[in-house]
C-alpha cells in the first residue's frame, strides 16, 4: 500500500497589476503544498519587506508581479497568517510579518553561508560577498580597495550597499550584508568592531579667487554663519556631536540652514557658498589640493579624530570569501599606516 501524499490545493487568485497609472486584475492559479516553504518564497518575502512594494521586488528579482504576489499568497496560506498590510501601492509588514522576517532573514543567511562553504571544497574559493558601508568608506575607501581585491580574485562577485551608519549596522545584524565598514561604533552586544583606519573631521568653507586656502577663526565667530550638516544617523554627525559635547558645545549653537544626506551634496552646498560644514578630511582631500574648497581651523576645536571600523556580527561564521577579503583589508591597512 502506498503512503498518502501531502494534500495540495489549487486556488484561483485575483492579483493587482499596475501599468502606468492604470491597475488591472490578473487571475492566477496557485497550487499550494502546505508541507513545505520554498527558499524562493522566503527570498521574495524578504525582498518585498525591504522594498515595501511588490512591483519593485519583482523588478529586483527579475520576476513578474503576479509571480511575486503568488509567492506571498502561498506563504501566508501556509502559515495561516497575514504577513503584509496592503495600503495602496505600498505594503508594510504586520506584527506577525515582522517576527517571520527576522527568522526568514536568518534562514537565508545560513543557507548562503552553507552554500559558500561547500563551494570552497568543490570549486575553490569563489562566490558572492555582500558588503555594507557608510558614506565615507563606501564612497572614498572601498571602491579602490574592491578594485585591488578583484585584481587578485577575479572570480569573486562583490555587492556594496551604501547607507548611513545605523542602517549598515542593522543590515549586518539581520544578515543582509556579511561585513560592514562604518565611521562610528554603535553599542550593540552582537557586533564585533575592528579598527581599519583613522580619519579626521575638519571644517570647510567656500573658496574664492585670491583667498587663503586655509582660514583661521574662533568658535565665537561661527554661530553667526550658516551651516550645512549631515543627517542624523551618519557617522560624521555622531563624531562631531560627541567631540563638541566634550568641549561643552553643541550643534544647536550653530545656524544650521540645511541637512544633507550625502557627503557629495554637503561639498556642493559649501562650494555654492551656502555655508560652512564639518566633513571628513578623506572626502575633501582632492578639493583642498585644487583650492576649490578652503579649510577652516577653528580655535579651541581642532580636527576631530574618528576611526573607520570593519563591523561583523558576533557568533556568525564568516564565509571563505569574507575571510579572504578581511585578510586583504588588514594587509591594505598596514601598508597605508606604513606609508604614513
Amino acid at each position: 500500500m502506498t503512503e498518502p501524499q501531502p494534500l495540495k490545493t489549487v486556488e484561483i487568485h485575483s492579483v493587482p497589476l499596475h501599468l502606468g497609472t492604470k491597475e488591472f486584475n490578473i487571475f492566477c492559479v496557485v497550487e499550494e503544498d502546505r508541507s513545505s516553504i520554498d527558499f524562493r518564497h522566503l527570498e521574495t518575502f524578504c525582498r518585498v519587506a525591504r522594498r515595501k512594494s511588490f512591483t519593485k521586488a519583482a523588478e529586483d528579482l527579475c520576476l513578474t508581479q503576479p509571480t511575486v504576489s503568488g509567492h506571498i499568497l502561498l506563504l501566508e496560506r501556509s502559515l495561516s497568517l497575514r504577513l503584509f498590510d496592503r495600503t495602496g501601492r505600498e505594503v508594510r509588514l504586520t506584527k506577525a510579518g515582522e517576527v517571520f522576517h527576522r527568522h526568514a532573514s536568518k534562514i537565508l543567511t545560513f543557507r548562503k553561508e552553507a552554500l559558500n562553504a561547500l563551494t570552497e571544497f568543490s570549486q575553490g574559493i569563489k562566490g558572492e560577498l555582500s558588503l555594507g558601508a557608510s558614506t565615507i568608506p563606501g564612497e572614498y575607501l572601498l571602491p579602490k580597495l574592491i578594485g585591488g581585491f578583484k585584481k587578485e580574485h577575479p572570480q569573486f562577485t562583490i555587492s556594496l550597499k551604501i547607507a548611513d551608519t545605523r542602517e549598515v549596522v542593522q543590515d549586518v545584524l539581520e544578515g543582509r550584508v556579511e561585513l560592514g565598514m562604518t565611521g562610528a561604533r554603535l553599542n550593540q552586544d552582537h557586533l564585533h568592531y575592528e579598527l581599519f583606519q583613522e580619519d579626521h573631521i575638519i571644517v570647510i568653507g567656500p573658496s574664492s579667487p585670491g583667498s587663503s586656502p586655509r582660514q583661521r577663526i574662533s568658535w565665537d565667530q561661527l554661530p553667526g554663519a550658516s551651516w550645512i550638516i549631515r543627517e542624523e544617523g551618519s557617522g560624521t554627525r555622531m563624531a562631531v556631536e560627541k567631540a563638541l559635547r566634550r568641549k561643552g558645545k553643541n550643534l544647536k549653537q550653530l545656524d544650521v540652514m540645511m541637512e544633507m544626506g550625502s557627503t557629495s551634496s554637503v561639498k556642493e552646498g559649501v562650494r555654492a557658498g551656502l555655508g560652512f560644514a564639518f566633513i571628513s578630511e578623506i572626502a575633501v582631500a582632492e578639493e583642498l589640493k585644487q583650492g576649490t574648497l578652503s579649510r577652516v581651523d577653528v580655535e579651541g576645536i581642532g580636527p576631530i579624530s574618528r576611526q573607520i571600523y570593519i563591523v561583523s556580527r558576533r557568533g556568525t561564521t564568516v564565509s571563505p570569501m569574507g575571510v579572504e577579503f578581511l585578510r586583504f583589508l588588514k594587509k591594505s591597512s598596514k601598508e597605508t599606516q606604513g606609508g604614513n
